[in-house]
């Protein structure tokens, strides 16, 4: 018994062992066969004299500039377009250009993008960026062994170079400050003349509204449109389905959100300005849509309090 235990152990050993090479070599052959596709782009783009970094990574200035260059400490905002290897664009910061292409997606916020630089997932891209300047516009040319190596990602295919074209367009040492110059200038704009409440919220009363306050037991009824500072929209009530509040679970919000209805009556019309303290934070919204640091600008009319 102990010696048919034995073979049969022997067998299964060697089986896995045969079904491992086979899956190595077939590996080794998806990344030859991708290996020799960038060489063709390389050529054909006429970078075939481009040297790679050590990582095996390309970059390609498009547009110099002398600005500063992004460590992973920093914020930093940018546009880009990402495209495979033949072409395909797989994602982008424009919309038109997303449209266009057949990936427009509802749940992404379009426009410049904010992240900080050490959550970046994508090594290549990590690397590339901190070869650029901001004002700068580059070709970061990424082998799959520095960005989804053998996994597919949405219509990305195992095994694909990734082609960013990115445009830094700005490098941001410090949110807190950053986001406090851009508000003191969207106050100063729009000629913002009232003082923020303690939390920091600014309250721009438009419609006074009829009848109390809402009670923390009470269901508030709204419409409203949420945006960025810059004006870009990232949430709004549909015309004709206003949205029911329920103040006992105020939680689920933002706290500028809650305390700006809090202030509102019936009928009433009124601007939030909401820090990201009281917003989102330095994280950002969960899904991603919004980016950290970012103030908050909310358009509210109540419909109703019952």
């Amino acid at each position: 018994m102990y010696k048919i235990r034995k073979t049969f152990t022997a067998i299964i050993l060697f089986s896995a062992a045969a079904i491992l090479m086979v899956a190595c070599n077939k590996e080794d052959d998806r990344i030859e066969e991708e290996q020799i596709k960038l060489r063709e782009y390389l050529e054909q783009m006429g970078y075939s004299e481009t040297e790679p970094t050590s990582s095996g990574l390309y970059y390609v200035v498009l547009q110099e500039s002398e600005g500063p260059s992004p460590v992973r400490s920093d914020f930093v905002t940018i546009n880009f377009t990402g495209r495979l290897i033949d072409g395909t664009v797989f994602d982008t910061s424009d919309r038109e250009y997303a449209i266009a292409n057949g990936v427009e997606r509802d749940d992404k916020l379009y426009g410049p993008y904010k992240f900080l630089m050490e959550n970046m997932t994508i090594a290549g891209m990590r690397e590339g960026m901190t070869m650029m300047n901001e004002g700068e516009i580059s070709r970061i040319i990424i082998p799959s062994n520095l960005a989804f190596g053998s996994s597919s990602v949405g219509i990305i295919p195992p095994f694909s170079t990734l082609i960013y074209d990115v445009e830094l367009l700005e490098v941001i040492n410090d949110p807190v400050e950053h986001e406090q110059t851009l508000l003191e200038a969207f106050l100063e704009e729009n000629e913002v003349e009232v003082e923020p409440e303690t939390s920091g919220l600014y309250y721009i009363e438009e419609e006074e509204g009829v009848g109390d306050l809402p009670q923390n037991n009470e269901v508030v009824t709204l419409h409203y449109k949420a945006s960025l500072i810059d004006g870009r929209v990232f949430d709004q009530s549909e015309s004709g389905n206003p949205l029911d509040i329920n103040l006992v679970h105020s939680a689920n919000y933002i706290p500028g959100f809650i305390e700006g209805i809090k202030k509102m009556r019936k009928d009433g019309k009124a601007r939030l300005i909401i820090p990201s303290e009281i917003g989102y934070g330095s994280l950002g919204s969960y899904e991603g849509i919004v980016p950290p640091y970012s103030t908050l600008i909310f358009d509210v009319e109540i419909v109703n309090i019952n």
